[in-house]
């Protein structure tokens, strides 16, 4: 899987990688997981690392996955994310989810 996460319990804090290609469909199925797993949504803060990928979906395709998946698994539950990018890419869909999820999250990019 192209997008990839490891739970740091001391720090209460979820870090996510990024790498390679990343279509809608590995997104769509990535948040399936995280969002499956019971530690995670206990933290609910992530660091997610986008340097090292780079994104083939549109920002039709991400408001479409938030809609569909994100909102019915957090459940009204709120989350934290501090984003990491490295080209105008990378910030310009970050900065597109970070106003998709503004009903739910605080993000830094």
């Amino acid at each position: 899987m192209p997008i990839s996460y490891s739970i740091d319990r001391e720090h209460r804090c979820i870090h996510e990688t990024w790498t390679g290609l990343i279509t809608a469909a590995d997104l769509g199925d990535y948040w399936r997981h995280l969002l499956a797993d019971p530690v995670v949504m206990v933290i609910r803060r992530t660091i997610v690392d986008l340097r090292a990928c780079r994104i083939m979906f549109s920002g039709e395709q991400l408001a479409g996955l938030v809609e569909e998946i994100v909102l019915p698994l957090l459940n009204g539950k709120n989350w934290r994310t501090a984003i990491v990018v490295g080209d105008p890419m990378q910030y310009e869909v970050s900065r597109q989810y970070h106003v998709l999820a503004e009903s739910f999250s605080r993000d830094c990019v």
